[in-house]
């Protein structure tokens, strides 16, 4: 991709995210963009290895809606991704197949660390972390690290903590320092966050 700076449209930008499957940001960025862009390369070369792409001499007439329909049934579209974040393999597990199912493109982390990495390259709907990854501090430090990156970037990801803890005061920090939700893992914990995802 050139460095030169080009002037696209606005409509051209959501086509872009669009097309890219990710979250457009409310201010969209050169950095967002160029993410984006580079989501989209790596699905037409994950398409050409499929064969979905029609050969150079059948692209004419070839339709938005037929590449659409095409693009769907590779697997790709407008997906929406999530993150789960917790040490415990197990939840890690069974949060991507309940998501998978959802319909959403979803990454997995087992330390602040990794998290933090596909946070800032990657656009979120939600990011769904244990507060104890693996320990309290820790656990409040990414909190923090993705709270920043979201206004940063002026994404509209939703973050929701996840935890054994039933302390008051956890959930008090937790939605003061950004989080949109705090689910204690007691009796239906999934069930909660399974719709709080879905209608949000």
């Amino acid at each position: 991709m050139s460095e030169e700076n080009v002037s696209i449209t606005k409509d051209t930008i959501d086509l872009i995210y669009k097309i890219a499957g990710t979250q457009k940001p409310e201010t969209p960025s050169d950095e967002t963009i160029r993410l984006a862009l580079c989501v989209i390369e790596k699905k037409l070369s994950d398409a050409e290895s499929l064969d979905i792409i029609p050969p150079e001499q059948d692209k004419e007439g070839y339709s938005e809606e037929q590449w659409q329909k095409d693009m769907a049934m590779a697997g790709f579209g407008d997906k929406r991704k999530i993150l789960v974040v917790d040490d415990i393999g197990v939840v890690t597990y069974q949060l991507k197949i309940l998501f998978q199912k959802l319909g959403f493109e979803v990454d997995t982390a087992k330390d602040i660390y990794s998290a933090a990495k596909l946070i800032r390259k990657n656009i979120y709907d939600f990011i769904v972390m244990d507060l104890f990854v693996s320990t309290e501090r820790e656990g409040f430090l990414l909190l923090d690290e993705t709270k920043k990156t979201i206004v940063q970037k002026g994404l509209k990801s939703k973050i929701v903590v996840i935890t054994a803890s039933s302390k008051g005061e956890h959930k008090v920090k937790c939605l003061n320092r950004g989080a949109n939700v705090f689910l204690q893992k007691d009796t239906g914990w999934q069930d909660e966050l399974i719709k709080y995802v879905s209608a949000n």
